[in-house]
């Protein structure tokens, strides 16, 4: 145990060392990062405790009602969590050049796996665990818990729940490593894709909420009585009812069920842990060994992908300088497994968002519900489209690396390569932002009116969060860094998703009073004109404007610095 404490404790006083450099940039990531953080935290604790007070006070769902969609918002959390250190894990413990290093100390394996899977959880799990708080100081503060309840809540329930996910992530990455290397990557995916899709789509389709809420109604004003039958008997052995359970019955006061919830959230962890130890001993380093040797990534390919039209001597539809940046970047991309394999996982989540969409019954008759829903649509649009523009528009200059030296000393300006840069990443934003758009859309309600409006808003916001990750990507590049999964989990990285959520944000507020307005003609009179698209359009295009030049004279001047 004493060579594990001495590894956490260099990359602690590593950690320490980096958080208390005062140089200008560094201290100004570090503000920056404090107010938005803080910014974001106030503002999740803000909303939450005005959700909790509209649900229970004014719609009149009841306690129930209220923590089962409380469950359902774990239920996204625990996905995200999961999915995020699954991704995060493969650059963390089997691409890391510091795994490499530490390969060769004497220092047991599974001891170098506990060390990075505690780094990975904490580096790609904090701004999480961050709005889990918030999220709870609203929901708490609402009924008045005193201070120990937040202590309590977060260290000991919303802790572990999050590490379940991760750990579920680590076991099943070790899994999948194994079994690639002998049906291929291929198959692979299709199968992780076929079992995620089925357990999202079953999920929903068994929580619907809808049909939950005419059930609940039915008992009204009853609507504080517990109707647990109405869960379906697979949703109660998931770690997110444990924690809304645990919650439920904290509420009303009833301490022994709730601690058994609590004690089986606990149970779970800890053989989890044992688990996960047992499957490091036994296959940690064999599966190291599969991945540093790729060749788990060829086995079962019997045709490579070529793209002839891109190889370099072609003749292009660009200018050669263009032609020869553009056609660099797609193989850096397609050469480097970690990119493709993230796509694959990201565009895995877009199809689970819109499974779970198509499971629901979302046709609602109140204007307020009518304006919710699609602000809560269009915002986990927008989010799927800034986790995309985080994950391979950020780490977009950063990835130059050490070699940058090689094209600033080419015969071609830096804009050039900067808006070379910008040009191919909005382009692909765009395409699966409009897609992203109009399907959810049309899922939602058949209103050519909602597509209109969120095809052209979702395309504002393409333009925008390309824009600020492109130029925060360039602000904080990290030239040394070779992983772009870590690049995209750093402190600059957690900054600029924070920075995009405020801008979504806002794009929400714009959108809330006319869109309300828009329902409540709806009912009244039924279809009308199309003249109240032109104001929140412009103000969203207008504040997508000033972001793009704001970003890209960023990005523009730290491209230049010297590195």
């Amino acid at each position: 145990m004493r060579e594990l404490f001495l590894v956490l404790n260099i990359k602690a006083a590593g950690f320490l060392k980096g958080f208390l450099d005062f140089r200008a940039q560094t201290l100004f990531k570090n503000l920056s990062s404090a107010l938005i953080f803080g910014g974001v935290a106030v503002g999740v604790f803000l909303l939450s405790r005005a959700a909790t007070g509209y649900l229970l006070q004014q719609a009149h769902i009841g306690l129930f009602l209220f923590h089962r969609f409380f469950s359902m918002l774990l239920y996204v959390f625990f996905i995200t969590v999961n999915l995020g250190n699954m991704i995060v894990c493969y650059a963390t413990l089997y691409k890391s050049e510091e795994v490499q290093y530490l390969m060769g100390l004497p220092i047991a394996h599974h001891k170098i796996f506990v060390i990075k899977f505690i780094d990975n959880f904490f580096y790609s799990s904090s701004t999480l665990l961050l709005l889990g708080l918030s999220l709870l100081l609203g929901y708490g503060s609402y009924f008045s818990m005193p201070w120990y309840f937040y202590l309590f809540t977060m260290f000991v329930v919303l802790l572990p729940f999050t590490l379940i996910a991760g750990l579920l992530a680590v076991i099943v990455l070790m899994f999948l490593i194994k079994v690639a290397s002998r049906i291929g990557i291929r198959w692979l995916l299709a199968i992780i894709v076929t079992l995620y899709l089925s357990a999202i789509y079953a999920y929903f389709t068994l929580t619907n909420p809808v049909h939950l809420v005419q059930e609940v109604m039915r008992h009204y004003p009853d609507v504080n009585a517990y109707f647990g039958y109405l869960d379906p008997p697979l949703v109660r052995y998931l770690p997110n009812h444990w924690v809304a359970e645990f919650l439920y019955w904290t509420m009303l006061g009833d301490p022994w069920r709730a601690t058994t919830h609590l004690v089986t959230l606990l149970i779970v962890l800890a053989a989890l842990i044992a688990f996960a130890s047992i499957l490091a001993r036994m296959f940690y380093y064999k599966s190291w060994l599969a991945a540093s040797d790729a060749r788990w990534l060829q086995s079962g390919r019997t045709t490579s992908f070529q793209p002839r039209f891109l190889e370099f001597g072609r003749p292009g539809i660009f200018s050669i300088q263009a032609d020869v940046l553009m056609r660099r970047d797609f193989w850096m991309f397609v050469r480097e497994p970690s990119q493709w394999l993230h796509m694959m996982l990201m565009l895995l989540l877009l199809l689970i968002f819109l499974v779970s969409m198509g499971s629901l019954d979302l046709n609602l008759n109140q204007p307020f519900l009518q304006t919710m829903t699609f602000l809560v649509i269009f915002l986990f649009n927008g989010f799927m489209i800034a986790s995309i523009t985080l994950r391979f528009v950020f780490p977009a200059v950063s990835l130059e690396g050490n070699a940058f030296w090689s094209v600033r000393a080419a015969p071609i300006p830096l804009r050039k390569v900067y808006w070379q840069k910008f040009l191919s990443s909005f382009i692909g934003v765009f395409v699966v932002a409009e897609i992203l758009s109009v399907a959810s859309m049309v899922m939602l309600r058949d209103n050519p009116v909602l597509v209109i409006l969120g095809a052209l808003c979702s395309g504002f916001a393409a333009l925008g969060l390309t824009s600020v990750n492109l130029g925060a990507g360039a602000y904080f590049a990290t030239y040394h860094e070779k992983n772009p999964i870590r690049v995209a989990s750093s402190q600059g990285a957690s900054l600029t998703f924070l920075s995009s959520m405020l801008y979504l944000g806002c794009v929400v507020l714009v959108l809330a009073a006319p869109l309300n307005r828009y329902f409540e003609l709806l009912v009244l009179r039924g279809p009308n004109a199309l003249a109240w698209l032109t104001f929140p359009v412009v103000t969203v295009g207008v504040l997508s404007a000033l972001l793009f030049f704001g970003s890209a004279a960023v990005g523009l001047s730290s491209i230049r610095r010297d590195y």
